[in-house]
């Protein structure tokens, strides 16, 4: 029986090695914001309002879907649902009225325009939102500050959901369909509150895993202790 028992410690071992995995699939694949799964034949546009305070409260991250192929950036941002200030012509100042008042003169900070792939980075773009050319498929991001930080959710975080299927929806001022990252009164779920569920069914997912892979192991070790038994109780055998 003693060469049995390494043989079963390393069976062991190997589940535990597989039952980790696993897990690790399960919660890589958690989404940390929800969209509308129609948008993979549009173009997906993040706002990113965190930087912005609103009655003492900072912004969210809100994600709307602009369908089919817009002319530019800045036809992008308004089929999505949002909409474009400008303190002078071709300066965007504000999105849906923020900041308020719209600056009248650079301060320092501004709509910065970023667009990823959706497994890729946040890129700057070189153009203004009038000049681009959003590619369906393709993510446009804003986020107001110094120009240096992209939206603070990640293009392939904004990918799995928009994998994972449609979310509930709000209808914004323009009646476009929007997905926000908070609460705002539409029925739309928050952030925290779709990462929440996310994190619960991965969670169940994992739960499920182990266990499957955990029983699985203690099958096939009973089969080989009771192989190793039979061999050493054969003729000739000794202990």
């Amino acid at each position: 029986m003693g060469v049995a028992r390494p043989g079963i410690r390393m069976l062991a071992v190997a589940a535990i090695a597989i039952g980790t995995l696993g897990a690790q699939g399960v919660v890589g694949s958690t989404a940390a914001v929800a969209a509308d799964a129609s948008c993979s034949d549009g173009v997906t546009v993040v706002v990113d309002f965190s930087d912005l305070t609103v009655d003492g409260k900072s912004g969210t991250v809100e994600v709307g879907c602009a369908p089919g192929d817009p002319q530019d950036g800045r036809a992008a941002l308004t089929a999505a649902g949002f909409t474009a200030t400008d303190s002078q012509p071709g300066f965007l100042c504000a999105i849906d009225s923020r900041p308020d008042p719209c600056p009248e003169t650079f301060d320092g900070s501004f709509w910065a325009y970023w667009h990823a792939t959706p497994q890729g980075e946040w890129t700057s773009y070189q153009v203004g939102a009038d000049a681009s050319d959003p590619v369906p498929g393709q993510i446009e991001g804003w986020r107001y500050n110094d120009g240096t930080t992209p939206p603070g959710i990640a293009p392939a975080e904004v990918a799995a959901a928009l994998a994972a299927g449609p979310a509930q929806t709000g209808s914004d001022q323009s009646g476009s369909n929007q997905s926000s990252a908070d609460q705002n009164g539409t029925g739309t779920p928050s952030t925290d509150q779709a990462a929440e569920q996310a994190r619960a069914q991965a969670a169940q997912g994992l739960a499920l895993t182990v266990t499957a892979i955990g029983f699985l192991a203690v099958i096939v070790a009973l089969v080989v202790i009771f192989a190793v038994r039979a061999r050493h109780r054969g003729p000739g055998a000794s202990d």
